[in-house]
């Protein structure tokens, strides 16, 4: 039997980035798993989650790409409700809806694609709510497939008859903010005539948490990192508890860049990470097993298509509304029409040799498109966090116990 070769040892731990799996063993049995030799009693379970003979990098790549699931996102609008201080779209943001074309091609497309299996839609935006009838139009006209859908939202109108509609037609996820306590958040994340949004979206998370699968976002910067822990405090004296924390750090972007200076050093990346699942932990959230499962990013599945308002469709949410990174455009039939060659999934998937040879791989395939561009890379340059994942791994150990 031939050990994989994106197993990873901490301490009396075994890790796998390709398939996720974590046991933990004892000090001679891991000892010997390092030199290649399997216990007798282990072969079964090493078989299915740790070894992987001599794992193809193509075959790989094709493994994960094959999707189980059609993932396409649509984003109903440009226009919002909130003027966050660090808004990627704020450039180009202005009162424009998804056109019934459009509705029509995403409908039909994903009739086309999905052969049987799963649908999962994402509706972003903008703020989506604010096209809360064509997301139920949309959803009834996917209803004879296995769909469900999520909605990724800054919270404000999601109350709990809202949820009951949409999750009667399929919802099944919600991603919402909190970027610490209400000083904080109030000051980042507010209505477009100033009025704060913390109140009001702690009433609508503490009735969706029971009904829903709640995503919290919490975007990490210099300036609320050290108030993340007045945060968890604050939610557990609610009673919001049933939710799965999801931190992520802000970054400079194409149309905004008065943010910079409050971005995450690269290099402190790992630290900040630990802390805030240090924290989570101490305060009874769950560090979810699959906190580190990125793997194959939208912008290398061609099928997961981001489609705008106007039937422009882009690599990924990052990039859409810059006309420099429109990949192709969406008809009225469900045809994708590629219009930039080089934006095409396989030919943006290019592994440099140091990916090739990483046991964090599986993780990443090579980084983030947008943040290689960025730092100026390029969209095809490497985006490597391989630092990152070896201190964020030291994570699964504190899983276990």
């Amino acid at each position: 039997m031939v050990l994989s070769k994106f197993n990873v040892f901490i301490d009396n731990i075994i890790f796998n980035t390709l398939t996720g799996y974590a046991m933990e063993l004892d000090k001679d049995e891991i000892e010997r798993l390092k030199k290649g030799d399997v216990p007798d009693h282990l072969k079964d379970i090493i078989e299915e989650g740790f070894s992987s003979g001599d794992e193809d990098l193509q075959d790989l790549v094709e493994s994960i790409s094959k999707k189980p699931v059609l993932e396409p996102t649509l984003l109903l609008t440009y226009n919002c409700n909130f003027d966050c201080v660090y808004c990627f779209q704020k450039g180009f943001r202005r009162a424009i809806s998804v056109s019934e074309n459009v509705m029509r091609g995403f409908v039909n497309y994903i009739k086309r694609k999905e052969g049987g299996r799963k649908v999962r839609v994402t509706f972003f935006g903008g703020e989506p709510l604010l096209e809360l009838r064509k997301i139920e139009d949309i959803s009834k006209s996917l209803s004879g497939l296995k769909y469900s859908f999520s909605v990724v939202t800054n919270g404000s109108l999601l109350t709990k008859s809202v949820a009951e509609r949409l999750i009667s037609l399929g919802l099944s996820h919600v991603q919402i903010t909190l970027d610490g306590p209400r000083e904080v958040h109030d000051k980042r994340r507010h209505y477009l005539d100033g009025r704060g949004s913390y109140e009001v979206i702690l009433n609508n998370l503490r009735n969706l948490q029971d009904m829903v699968n709640v995503i919290l976002r919490i975007n990490v910067d210099v300036k609320n990192l050290d108030e993340v822990d007045v945060l968890f405090s604050e939610l557990r004296e609610r009673g919001i508890t049933n939710i799965r924390l999801d931190p992520h750090f802000v970054h400079s972007n194409v149309f905004r860049n008065e943010w910079w200076d409050n971005v995450i050093p690269r290099d402190q990346e790992a630290e900040v990470l630990e802390r805030f699942w240090e924290k989570a932990r101490a305060h009874g959230f769950k560090i979810p097993h699959d906190v580190f499962r990125l793997g194959l990013c939208v912008a290398h599945v061609d099928e997961d298509i981001v489609v705008d308002p106007e039937g422009r469709v882009y690599p990924c949410w990052a990039f859409s509304g810059n006309p420099l990174y429109v990949k192709g455009r969406l008809t009225e039939q469900g045809d994708l029409i590629i219009l930039n060659e080089r934006l095409i999934g396989k030919n943006s998937l290019i592994l440099s040799p140091k990916c090739k040879t990483c046991p964090f791989l599986p993780l990443c395939m090579g980084g983030c498109r947008f943040l290689s561009m960025l730092e100026g890379k390029g969209y095809h340059g490497l985006d490597c966090r391989r630092e990152t994942y070896e201190r964020l791994v030291n994570l699964v150990s504190r899983i276990m116990r």
